[in-house]
């Protein structure tokens, strides 16, 4: 059963941003990933309260990639312990709930 996902992950940098999306979507683990920023982050860090900068990726991919996915993210992102966020997508429309779903298949047929 296809469940389709949005995952989230900040990095400091467009540039690391923009790296692991092309590495994510070359190897067919996201069908499409957005870049923003840079937003203004604040968060609790080795016991004190930091603000950043930060570029927010936003993927989309589906619950069969996830393991995969979070795993791929963890071993390349330079955060000692970056954020890996999957939320289930319960309203999608059809056209592209199919382009997602065909786009993740094409990866899965040419490996």
């Amino acid at each position: 059963m296809f469940v389709p996902l949005v995952i989230t992950t900040t990095f400091e940098s467009r540039e690391d941003a923009e790296k692991m999306a092309a590495t994510l979507l070359e190897k067919r683990l996201v069908a499409c990933a957005q870049i923003t920023g840079p937003v203004s982050s604040s968060y609790w860090w080795q016991g004190k309260i930091v603000s950043t900068a930060e570029y927010l990726l936003v993927m989309k991919s589906d619950e069969s990639r996830y393991d995969e996915l979070e795993q791929r993210i963890g071993e390349l992102h330079p955060y000692e312990t970056p954020e890996i966020i999957a939320t289930v997508i319960t309203h999608i429309s059809e056209g592209y709930r199919q382009w997602l779903e065909n786009e993740l298949q094409t990866g899965r047929e040419e490996k």
